[in-house]
């Protein structure tokens, strides 16, 4: 038996198997991983993720726990009137993301849904409303009952937040009246969601 000749092959697949860890890459590893609920998801030194809450600046830090808007009706059941809410999805990673996908579930009157929508120069949120600025929907919510994932914007950058604004929309008398509607809300992101990452079939 030639032990050299066994030897050196055994020696060739340890040197390519070497070479092979030292040259992938973080985008190559990315094509192979997802994040949960506002939670980051880490290849090397590159990590993803976004996160909604109520603040419209801080340091956005992952989190396990989506974030409830309740809203009260301040008028009557027969003309109804809720204040929108605000909320920022911030980018908790290292790296840019390009969209986000946001999960949902509500609790409403059948007569109720809700609409989530940025501003394209930033809200006048003591008045509610984009002056001078476009509006786009982010989502808008089934009527009643309902539980959706729908693809959005996201911020680009790392530590940056995008400011959302979250309204009722009626179609009808809202009864009961004592009954507040509620808005869960949470996203995720994906490998196809990251700027950097790559797909190469996997």
């Amino acid at each position: 038996m030639n032990v050299h000749h066994y030897t050196s092959r055994a020696a060739a697949a340890i040197a390519a198997a070497v070479l092979l860890a030292c040259t992938s890459t973080p985008a190559q590893g990315a094509t192979i991983a997802t994040t949960s609920t506002g939670s980051q998801q880490a290849v090397g030194s590159g990590k993803w993720g976004a996160v909604v809450t109520p603040d419209s600046a801080a340091t956005y830090a992952p989190s396990p726990v989506p974030l409830k808007l309740t809203f009260r009706n301040y008028g009557h059941p027969s003309s109804p009137s809720f204040t929108p809410q605000f909320f920022t999805v911030g980018n908790t990673g290292n790296l840019p993301i390009t969209a986000a996908s946001y999960v949902t579930s509500t609790v409403a009157q059948a007569s109720v849904r809700f609409i989530v929508e940025s501003c394209s120069i930033g809200w006048d949120e003591p008045s509610g409303t984009c002056p001078g600025g476009t509006v786009e929907q982010v989502l808008a919510t089934k009527f009643g009952p309902d539980s959706e994932t729908t693809p959005g914007p996201a911020p680009a950058t790392p530590g940056t937040g995008l400011r959302l604004r979250a309204r009722v929309e009626t179609n009808g008398n809202v009864t009961p009246n004592n009954y507040d509607p509620a808005l869960t809300i949470s996203t995720n992101v994906d490998r196809t969601q990251v700027r950097t990452a790559t797909n190469n079939g996997s």
